[in-house]
């Protein structure tokens, strides 16, 4: 028996984020927010919310993402970044066909966002959603 397993989407996404938005000083881009992080640098984090399976080695996934950066009384360049980052997580058919991409195709129906997310932080911060189907990894 041959085990399949999900993708690595965030490994994925992430390095596929940091080869397509290279002009913002001092994007990070990672899966995890630093505990200490307080808006000084543009902050990129990717998470895999999995989904279902169909035994068959196909994966759907939902990724959650989350922009941060600049502040809540200047966050038109957070939004901007937002926007730049939701065009290059769903573009037809690029991601699908990037060097070792996981990715069949992008679910349109079951994406969502960029929109702003209230929290007690002086930092700017949006949050999108965006749905794949991919292949496992043998």
């Amino acid at each position: 028996m041959t085990l399949i397993l999900p993708p690595d989407m965030e490994a994925f996404l992430c390095d596929y984020l940091r080869a397509h938005i290279t002009d913002v000083d001092g994007l990070q881009v990672g899966s995890k927010k630093p505990p200490d992080y307080q808006g000084a640098y543009p902050l990129v984090t990717v998470r895999d919310d999995g989904g279902n399976a169909d035994g068959l080695g196909h994966f759907d996934r939902s990724i959650g993402v989350n922009v941060y950066g600049w502040s809540r009384q200047d966050e038109k360049p957070c939004k901007t970044l937002a926007r730049r980052v939701y065009a290059t997580l769903t573009e037809h058919p690029a991601i699908a066909l990037a060097k070792g991409s996981p990715i069949v195709s992008v679910d349109d129906s079951s994406c969502n966002g960029p929109y702003p997310v209230s929290d007690d932080s002086d930092t700017a911060h949006y949050y999108l959603i965006v749905e794949y189907s991919t292949v496992g990894e043998h």
